[in-house]
């Protein structure tokens, strides 16, 4: 008797725990949200089972997007997210549409490693008028410099693909500090 209890104390337990942490490696907060248990785990009563938060590295945004487009739609779409990576760039852009101006501005180009994305890149815009407004969100956006880690927050848009590469744009970016 005094055997077993001390079987399932020494083997039993540790295996248990090993189990339940595995259970989130999936698509779980370990695997797609930060940190153990992510932020803003699922399980909260009243709230959404998938919540997996707003924060996440470049990795596994451009992995989701990459592998799991119900994930990224379900979690990253529409939704205001910080995301962590290195700068490529920061380069000025304009989009016109129809002749009319729909973004002018400049645009900060994020991945996980700070190289030229392939085939994913996470595209930040920060308009004209915004930059204009807060004279601070200006000088803070010039003092960007490529290899630079960054963490940076916006509305995401969602997937735009043009030809190879896929830019995931966020609308209305800010630097998070």
């Amino acid at each position: 008797m005094m055997r077993s209890f001390f079987l399932v104390m020494v083997v039993g337990l540790p295996a248990a725990a090993l189990a339940a942490d595995f259970g989130d490696s999936i698509l779980g907060p370990g695997s797609y949200g930060e940190g153990a248990g992510g932020v803003g785990a699922g399980g909260v009563a009243g709230g959404d089972p998938c919540d997996r938060g707003t924060i996440f590295n470049a990795l596994k945004v451009v992995r989701a997007y990459r592998d799991n487009e119900a994930f990224a739609f379900k979690h990253f779409e529409g939704r205001q997210l910080e995301i962590s990576g290195r700068l490529v760039a920061v380069k000025r852009d304009k989009i016109v549409v129809d002749d009319k101006v729909v973004f002018e501005g400049f645009v900060a180009l994020v991945t996980p490693d700070g190289k030229a994305p392939k085939p994913i890149g996470l595209e930040f815009r920060f308009p004209l008028a915004a930059l204009k407004a807060n004279p601070q969100l200006g000088c803070d956006v010039a003092a960007l410099w490529a290899g630079q880690f960054v963490t940076l927050r916006g509305v995401c848009q969602g997937p735009v693909p043009e030809g190879e590469y896929v830019g995931v744009i966020f609308n209305d970016a800010q630097i998070a500090q």
